[in-house]
């Protein structure tokens, strides 16, 4: 559930990413990040929920 919450859903963001930024490299820039920290997040929660053996 974390990565959906961190994660870039919304195709029409990148439209207007594009838009106001008028370069195709901000978009992939912010879903890179986004998903990095998406990926990032979920693993910091899954390794501290491992290490105090909660699963």
């Amino acid at each position: 559930m974390l990565f959906y919450v961190f994660s870039l859903q919304c195709i029409s963001t990148f439209v207007v990413v594009r838009q106001e930024t008028g370069h195709w490299k901000w978009v992939f820039f912010q879903w890179f990040m986004m998903t990095a920290i998406s990926w990032g997040v979920c693993f910091a929660v899954w390794q501290t929920g491992y290490r105090l053996e909660l699963g």
